[in-house]
């Protein structure tokens, strides 16, 4: 008993370990390297944010009058077809990246109120490359078979993840300058989903400073593991296809939202919460900092920058949205267009009344501006000057609209409208000359 109770145990225990070992995102990886070839990176990096921040309070708004377009490729790096993932994944993929970075996300009904004053609009939009880097017409998706059978690694290490951004092993990148490469790949190691993706940020960026910051330009990018690209993805992880919204959100700047630290360590961003580490799931409740900051809000788990799964992200805050627009304009200023969105047209406003036309003989109701919830009922009655009812018609809840029905009416006409059964207008009409 004791032996089975031993190797309950320790079969518990590996179990643990190996669940511990999965990282969603490689960029803690990366900034450990970069501060062990290069000491007080980190110490640095938090005193220029500050500055930054400062720079990107300035624009801070909860939508965007302007939209910033960025031209995306998608390398398809596989060894097995489980790995070549279909057209309709990536425009999947893409639908949602757009949808989160305009909060158009039907999901933003999920946003707590607590958080809804900081939600912000990014106002950046993604589409398929049309043409490549040598003028020829492309669909944006680049397909290319590898003898390796995984990228991933144990530590993980990003020179060999890397290696998918190689002719030998994987697709080379197209311009750095002029696209956002992103990288599809198997990145299990030992057969293990360990690192779900991982981003370089901007390089020269304030908040990421040093000569040896980032890796050379054919190296930006996003690299993902094929296992979470794409809605409705058949291999798909709990994060799902909200990584991708998550790495190109460390590709445009932005830190995880605990700041890869404890309470004492922040994201800064004022309208983020400090948390104590990455969160797992989805819990409302938990404030991870409270006991060290009372008087903190709880922990943001809607931030697309956290760790929780895709069912509970739907949110950049306003400064972070702030923050990326001001990388992409500042650091990756040859990556994407710009355009104003046309103003909304002014509704049309017609005068309240019946108005007829006497070359169709069609006769047309105006009910002014009506609330949206109005559920009244309206009805117009047309009589002889002798007041014999001949035509009377049910109208819908619209603002302007032509009555149905009238045919073979010639002359003039008192009308009525009622609302209700109550008369609300009175008039005469000619029909027919």
């Amino acid at each position: 008993m004791l032996k089975q109770l031993l190797s309950i145990l320790i079969l518990f225990l590996s179990i643990s370990a190996f669940s511990q070992e999965v990282e969603q995102c490689g960029q803690t990886a990366y900034m450990e390297y970069l501060e062990s070839i290069n000491p007080g990176l980190k110490q640095n990096m938090d005193a220029t944010f500050i500055q930054a921040l400062a720079q990107s309070k300035i624009k801070t708004k909860t939508s965007q009058d302007t939209i910033h377009t960025i031209q995306v490729v998608f390398h398809i790096v596989y060894n097995t077809a489980q790995h070549n993932l279909s057209d309709d994944l990536i425009t999947s993929q893409m639908r949602v990246l757009n949808e989160c970075y305009t909060r158009t996300n039907p999901d933003t009904i999920n946003t707590r109120d607590i958080f809804k004053p900081v939600a912000g609009d990014a106002g950046i939009r993604f589409v398929l490359a049309t043409q490549d880097p040598n003028g020829n017409p492309t669909s944006g998706i680049v397909r290319v078979q590898t003898a390796l059978t995984a990228f991933g690694s144990s530590p993980t290490s990003l020179a060999l993840t890397d290696r998918v951004k190689q002719a030998t092993y994987g697709s080379e990148a197209w311009d750095t300058d002029k696209y956002l490469n992103i990288w599809v790949c198997d990145l299990s190691s030992r057969g293990r989903d360990g690192l779900l993706g991982y981003a370089y940020p901007p390089t020269g960026v304030d908040n990421w400073p040093g000569s040896s910051s980032f890796a050379t330009a054919d190296r930006q990018g996003v690299v993902l593991h094929y296992k979470i690209v794409g809605e409705n993805n058949p291999s798909s992880l709990a994060t799902g296809e909200k990584t991708a919204v998550h790495e190109v959100g460390h590709y445009l700047g932005l830190r995880h939202i605990w700041g890869d630290g404890g309470c004492t360590v922040d994201d800064y961003m004022e309208d983020t919460p400090l948390a104590s580490a990455a969160n797992q799931n989805c819990y409302p409740s938990i404030n991870s900092c409270y006991s060290a900051q009372p008087d903190d809000l709880p922990d943001m788990i809607e931030n697309y920058m956290d760790y929780t799964p895709g069912s509970c992200q739907n949110m950049f805050t306003q400064q972070q949205a702030a923050q990326m627009r001001a990388n992409l304009t500042v650091f990756r200023a040859t990556i994407f267009s710009t355009y104003i969105p046309a103003p909304p047209a002014p509704p049309i406003i017609y005068p309240f009344g019946v108005f007829s036309s006497t070359l169709t003989n069609d006769v047309f109701v105006s009910l002014g501006e009506l609330p949206e919830d109005d559920a009244s009922q309206y009805v117009i009655k047309f009589f002889t000057p002798l007041g014999q009812v001949v035509h009377e018609a049910a109208l819908s809840n619209e603002a302007y609209q032509a009555v149905n029905g009238i045919i073979g009416l010639h002359g003039a006409f008192i009308y009525q409208l009622t609302r209700d059964g109550d008369e609300i207008a009175k008039g005469k009409v000619v029909l027919g000359f």
